[in-house]
């Protein structure tokens, strides 16, 4: 078990001072750099409080996909790997035309368009709270 404060809370607090004592006094391109590194943390903050649950949703929903095997216990570095591959045959088979037609297509635009509330509610959670998403 880690001790407190945990890494989630360590990049909490150093934005809160990046954004409350520093950012404030900067000006032009650095003023711009620290917001930048602002929501660079606060990025980071959320994959490492999500862990990989979402790369593993993502795999299993693709290896279903495309009737692939994975190991389940992989560690990041190759679930990583796995991915890449994974993504790299749906690519395929989409360029194919493998999934133009019937209930595979829709499975397909279900899977595409998780990926992309996964990521957005890492990188830009917002998104959601301004009603944009469906």
């Amino acid at each position: 078990m880690r001790d407190r404060p945990t890494p989630e809370e360590l990049l909490k607090g150093a934005r809160a001072v990046l954004d409350r004592d520093i950012t404030p006094s900067l000006e032009g391109g650095r003023r711009f750099a620290a917001i930048l590194v602002s929501r660079a943390m606060a990025v980071a903050g959320r994959a490492i409080a999500k862990g990989d649950a979402p790369l593993r949703a993502e795999a299993r929903r693709l290896a279903a996909l495309l009737d692939h095997r994975f190991a389940a216990d992989l560690e990041p570095e190759a679930l990583s790997a796995v991915l890449m591959d994974l993504n790299r045959l749906l690519v395929g088979r989409i360029r194919k035309g493998g999934f133009d037609a019937g209930a595979v297509r829709q499975r397909v635009f279900d899977h595409l368009r998780q990926v992309t509330r996964d990521k957005l509610a890492e990188s830009n959670p917002k998104y959601f709270e301004q009603g944009k998403a469906a």
